[in-house]
């Protein structure tokens, strides 16, 4: 099963949301590839920084991740062979690269969009899904679209008001809502999961809970 991980906004929290579900998804013993195709590499210098680690910290041996950024020419070259013996794969696409995005949602299952409880970023979010919906009209897209609640600020009423204001895109809405939390930041310092740095966090639950539900598109299929 491939998962594009997809906003064309900056900041929303893609990339932790690829590491973390990635991370969640490989305790359940499904093996799980991550694409880093963000020409910002946040993935690759999280991997730096994983490598500095020492070995005991490590926990997540059905993760693979690859080593470099990958362009829209390298997904369309090397996707299917990189892919072949994982069980999920999750392609972090970075922010404003229509040609990447299109690229990674054409190989795709399912699209993750990351929402943050903010006017501005629930207003840009719109050009994602209408990126997905042309596609769907236009070249035939089968990719199925959620939307995830990300970066959420506990105890704010624009966070508590923010299933209520992604409703109007009529997409399907994650039950988990990915909270802010001081722990997810530390666990990127470190290059580390959450379920690795923090495994009885909240964070670390809500990640938990995400992972549940993507497995339930697995049983579905």
């Amino acid at each position: 099963m491939n998962i594009s991980i997809v906003n064309g906004k900056g900041g929303v929290g893609k990339s932790t949301v690829a590491i973390n579900l990635a991370g969640a998804l490989s305790k359940h013993k499904v093996k799980v590839l991550l694409i880093d195709a963000d020409p910002q590499g946040t993935i690759i210098g999280w991997l730096e920084a994983r490598r500095s680690q020492e070995a005991d910290k490590i926990k997540s041996d059905n993760l693979r991740i690859t080593p470099q950024p990958w362009s829209a020419a390298d997904l369309s070259a090397n996707f299917a062979a990189e892919a072949r013996s994982a069980d999920f794969t999750i392609i972090d696409c970075g922010p404003a690269n229509g040609k990447i995005e299109r690229a990674a949602l054409a190989l795709s299952d399912y699209a993750i969009i990351p929402v943050t409880p903010s006017p501005y970023d629930i207003r840009s979010a719109r050009t994602t899904i209408d990126l997905i919906r042309t596609g769907k009209e236009e070249a035939g897209l089968l990719v199925k679209a959620f939307l995830l609640a990300s970066r959420k600020v506990v105890g704010t009423s624009i966070g508590e008001d923010i299933r209520e204001a992604l409703k109007v895109f009529e997409l399907p809405i994650f039950k988990t809502e990915i909270c802010q939390r001081v722990a997810l930041c530390e666990a990127g310092i470190v290059g580390q999961t959450i379920h690795e740095y923090a495994p009885g966090s909240h964070a670390a639950e809500e990640f938990e809970k995400l992972a549940e539900e993507v497995l339930k598109w697995k049983k579905q299929n």
